[in-house]
């Protein structure tokens, strides 16, 4: 890291857990920028900060500057809490591919999911180096084995990769960060070759970099109703469990450089964005974590039925949910041993203290807070305990069963839940390397997307957990093809 810059950052920043560096308010001068560099990364969550570090595994004297338009590192990655998800071992690979291709609906680029699938478990490598635990091995929804992985305690597994990611950051001597700074252009030559970006820190405050490499790590448009409303009508209706940085703002710059655009009218409902009592109609919700679900999580309808296999994608999941009286449901999830040991990764504990989940210990109290008859939840979850011990088929094709209940559950925890706009499939066009395409499938030389701000891989519906995985695979594969044509 250039000397003045790191020095600035080290007097003017506070550090702090998720957060990257804060400029000083009180400081009437902004510092000496660096004007080029060998790489420029645009957004720093999971997959700008694993192209960052990738590029310097490769070539350690690679200069890259990586930068950020919030005030921390991690963006809709730090959010993270089910887990990440890889082939359980090389031969789970051609499993997790038809997973993945098959959740897609037939839109997915079989190349980009052969990568994805291919290098998972290096992916894993590279965070575990980090210093990353993903002990905890799950099977979430739409997934024919457990590949998802999670930590074993600590703080959600977004925050907990992040933080690792973020502290090899600030150990490098060659990644300069630059905070609170949006990308306004990427400019090109007349052969359409990257030659350099513009960012602006305040309204009147513009800087350039040279450089000809620009990888775009800048995430979806969850938290944009116009483009929502412009790309997939309808969905701007709903809330989002993303940030409010969930903007596209990676979108405008590569199509302003002639990149295409690939399935940006798909858009992917989480079944499972908490409702919170105390303000129903909230646009920005949290996420009641897939890994709910995966620990034993069912769903019942507001008349007191279960509806659907709680372990079907996360499309078919929202779909049934909105065909249920009030569009809206509870999930209820028997409190079993295994349960209890995972309440912390979980975060039950944080949805508790903040009013969203509810620890309930008779069957009369849920049937009660959830104002159905008692009965039929009693017959309910009879059916469903003789269905997870083997007796009876399940009423909705449920196969897995995980942590069921060997009787009628009367110490669970409650909570309700509606869909939300959860992830943007669509993006920048890309090929097998990260490398921008234009309509016709040209590559545009020096430009790159990795995360969700890349479209392709994964069709009209994300696999839980293939949302981390990709940041870290393609974040990786863009560094590599940026560092290969230096």
């Amino acid at each position: 890291m250039h000397p003045h810059f790191k020095s600035f950052l080290f007097v003017l920043a506070v550090q702090v857990s998720m957060v990257a560096y804060f400029f000083s308010q009180e400081s009437t001068e902004l510092p000496a920028y660096p004007t080029s560099a060998d790489i420029v990364i645009v957004g720093a969550g999971l997959a700008g900060m694993s192209a960052a570090l990738e590029a310097i595994t490769l070539r350690p004297e690679t200069h890259v500057i990586l930068i950020e338009k919030e005030d921390r590192l991690g963006g809709n990655s730090a959010k993270a809490s089910s887990g990440i998800n890889a082939a359980k071992d090389q031969e789970d690979v051609p499993l997790y591919t038809e997973d993945t291709v098959r959740s897609g609906g037939g839109f997915s680029i079989q190349s980009l999911v052969d990568r994805l699938t291919t290098e998972s478990l290096d992916g894993l490598e590279f965070l575990r180096d980090k210093g990353v635990d993903l002990s905890v091995l799950c099977q979430l929804g739409g997934h024919s084995a457990e590949r998802t992985r999670r930590n074993k305690s600590g703080p959600n597994v977004g925050t907990h990769i992040i933080l690792a990611l973020k502290k090899a950051i600030e150990e490098s001597e060659t990644i300069d960060v630059i905070n609170h700074a949006h990308v306004t252009s990427i400019e090109k030559d007349d052969d359409n070759k990257v030659t350099g970006l513009t960012f602006s820190v305040t309204p009147e405050a513009t800087f350039s970099i040279v450089t000809t490499k620009v990888i775009l790590a800048t995430g979806g448009y969850s938290a944009n109703p116009e483009l929502l409303k412009k790309y997939a009508p309808g969905m701007e209706e709903f809330a989002t469990t993303n940030g409010a940085w969930a903007t596209g703002d990676g979108l405008q710059l590569a199509t302003d450089l002639g990149a295409a655009l690939i399935h940006t009218d798909k858009v992917q409902l989480h079944p499972t964005g908490f409702i919170d009592p105390k303000d129903r109609t909230k646009r920005q919700r949290f996420l009641a974590p897939e890994a709910l679900r995966g620990a034993g999580g069912l769903l019942f309808n507001t008349d007191g039925h279960r509806f659907v296999n709680e372990l079907a994608t996360r499309k078919v999941v929202s779909e049934a949910i909105l065909e249920q009286p009030n569009k809206r449901s509870f999930l209820i999830l028997p409190i079993t041993e295994a349960v209890t040991q995972a309440t912390g990764a979980l975060g039950l504990f944080f949805y508790q203290k903040i009013g969203l989940v509810s620890h309930i210990t008779s069957l009369q109290d849920l049937a009660e807070h959830m104002q159905v008859d008692q009965a039929i939840l009693q017959a309910e979850f009879e059916q469903y305990v003789q269905a997870a011990s083997g007796a009876t088929p399940d009423a909705f094709g449920k196969t897995v069963f995980p942590n069921a209940p060997s009787e009628v559950p009367t110490d669970v925890y409650l909570l309700e839940i509606e869909p939300v706009v959860h992830y943007t499939m669509g993006g920048v066009k890309i090929d097998e390397n990260a490398q921008a395409l234009t309509q016709d499938d040209q590559v545009i030389e020096g430009l790159f997307a990795a995360g969700e701000v890349s479209g392709g891989l994964h069709g009209q519906n994300r696999l839980g957990g293939n949302s981390l995985a990709e940041c870290v695979v393609f974040g990786r594969i863009a560094a590599q093809a940026a560092i290969k044509s230096l």
